[in-house]
């Protein structure tokens, strides 16, 4: 037959120059789902034929060897060199030059050339995964609707992480992958903050391949993907695909972010700023963040800080990203209506009233109950690092919650000089301490001038002969003055209490057994600590039968 002979010669020529392409049968492109109703004329050169380019019926174009020419108009009289089939809507003659589809007239050209091309060039994985990625982005189930495509695509259970070992989205795990998963990322978190990744891909995970996603046009990393089954080829189009429908889906989620963050930042700086905000302004403006504060709400600050070096501000965005993402993953789950922004190295979040149904625990109570949860999340969050939160009492009016902040961030200095670091600081508890601390900020040297007159002595005496006269008078007063249950506390004979405590009296001149003289040497102790003053604690080990302390000896 002729297109036998044709395809023949046109063979033989190539041969004397370079390797015959590889080609795709006609039978593969004939069963393209685009190709759906067309047929092959004659019916027998599906396996004989192969083709390697795909050329439209353009006399300029450039010849291409074994190729399909598109011919829009019908059969041409004569052909293109190089072509060794054609794909038509017209009728075929009784007896073709070279094979002939002819594709049904419900058949959009578009569909049939770009799936014939991505068939031939070798890209139908790759167009078949962007086509299923794309369908994704645009209906919007975000990381984990990219997650389920994946599985499908690459036809294994898959997870999908970002580069802090944050699941976005799986598909097909079971119960085991699942915890062996999560056992894999536990361990590189244990790793510290900045070495998360590369103890998760080097140590990998139990019967699974893990890759890091990238895409040759971006240096970012679009995600970390873990996959059951055979190991993905580095080269795969379907990888490539992923991963660019990863990063705009990431950086989607970034602008919406960055976008809300924004706005979130310009109400709170207002707040924090005392600037006047009307009732209507702040309610519209938080409700377009998600926020109800037409009730009200408790005020909550937070620091995060390095413990090990005192004083230093975590300013790290990845970090910082990191930790505020844990943050409105806490939130979400148990606080959905919340306001949450990072100002500054401040943590600044509002908690509006609750819904009801919650009887029996007051606006505060609530709040302290979330942020232990915050702390309790931070420490796998962020490794090495401590956070530090303040509540405010709950502001019943809207337009004061600028003095909400203010009582947060009271409490939290105040809690940060008491070393009260890693726990939750209530403005409620820290009672004279506020007073105190105000006259602090703005005369340092008040505050000074008065441990000096109180408290001062006592612990130059204990630092001088080792004694426990500081304690002595902490525990008294915290016991509202009981000698046994000081006594008790401290495991020491009520003897030497009251030889302690007469000892006090002649060194700070004030008699514990009146309430003025109590009073400033309860302010004093509260002087001392917030000027960061610190005596070695009272002994809190049970003595022995039969020591001195236990019989009383005297401190």
């Amino acid at each position: 037959m002729h297109h036998a002979s044709a395809v023949s010669t046109r063979t033989t020529s190539r041969r004397r120059t370079t390797s015959a392409p590889v080609g795709r049968p006609l039978a593969e492109i004939l069963a393209l789902p685009a190709l759906e109703g067309a047929q092959l004329v004659p019916a027998d050169a599906g396996d004989q034929v192969r083709v390697c380019a795909v050329v439209l019926g353009d006399p300029g174009a450039r010849p291409e060897d074994a190729a399909l020419l598109v011919s829009v108009k019908g059969i041409p009289k004569t052909l293109p060199t190089g072509v060794v089939a054609i794909i038509t809507r017209a009728s075929v003659p009784g007896d073709p030059a070279v094979p002939v589809i002819t594709i049904p007239d419900d058949r959009p050209w578009g569909d049939v050339i770009g799936a014939i091309h991505a068939h031939v060039s070798g890209r139908a994985r790759e167009m078949e995964a962007r086509d299923a990625l794309r369908r994704v982005l645009i209906a919007g189930p975000g990381a984990p609707g990219i997650a389920e495509a994946a599985g499908e695509v690459l036809g294994t259970p898959v997870a999908i992480l970002d580069e802090y070992l944050d699941v976005l989205g799986t598909s097909g795990l079971t119960e085991a992958r699942d915890d062996s998963l999560r056992e894999g990322i536990e361990a590189a978190r244990s790793h510290g903050p900045a070495s998360l990744l590369g103890p998760f891909t080097e140590a990998g995970i139990k019967g699974a391949h893990v890759l890091r996603l990238t895409s040759p046009g971006s240096d970012d990393l679009a995600g970390v993907l873990v996959t059951w089954g055979p190991k993905p080829s580095p080269g795969d189009p379907a990888l490539l695909a992923l991963a660019d429908a990863l990063l705009v889906e990431r950086r989607r989620e970034d602008t919406r972010v960055d976008t809300e963050a924004r706005l979130r930042g310009e109400l709170i700086e207002e707040l924090l700023a005392g600037e006047v905000v009307s009732r209507e302004s702040l309610v519209r403006r938080a409700r377009h963040l998600g926020a109800d504060l037409s009730m009200g709400a408790v005020a909550l600050v937070g620091t995060l800080q390095d413990p090990h070096e005192s004083g230093r501000i975590i300013s790290d965005p990845r970090l910082i990203r990191r930790f505020m993402q844990q943050t409105r993953g806490v939130l979400e789950l148990h606080w959905p209506r919340a306001l949450v922004d990072w100002h500054e190295g401040l943590l600044v979040i509002l908690l509006p009233k609750r819904a009801e149904g919650e009887e029996g625990e007051s606006a505060e109570e609530l709040a302290h109950t979330l942020a232990r949860r915050l702390l309790a999340a931070t420490g796998p969050t962020v490794p090495g690092l401590t956070l530090t939160l303040a509540l405010s009492r709950h502001q019943d009016d809207p337009e004061r919650l600028g003095s909400a902040i203010d009582e947060a961030q009271l409490a939290l200095s105040i809690g940060e000089k008491l070393g009260r670091a890693g726990e939750v600081v209530t403005f409620e508890e820290t009672g004279t301490y506020k007073l105190l601390f105000q006259v602090f900020a703005d005369r340092p040297e008040e505050i000074e001038a008065f441990f000096e007159q109180t408290m001062a002595p006592l612990v130059r005496y204990d630092e001088q002969y080792q004694t426990e006269l500081v304690g002595t008078v902490a525990t008294y007063l915290d016991l509202d003055c009981n000698l046994a249950a000081t006594a008790q506390t401290l495991y020491t004979h009520r003897h030497t209490i009251r030889y302690r405590l007469d000892r006090i009296t002649e060194l700070a001149g004030l008699d514990i057994g009146k309430t003025d003289d109590r009073e400033k040497l309860s302010l004093g102790l509260k002087a001392m600590r917030l000027l960061g003053r610190k005596v070695a604690p009272p002994m809190r080990e049970k003595p022995q039968h039969g020591t001195k302390a236990a019989r009383g000896t005297k401190g």
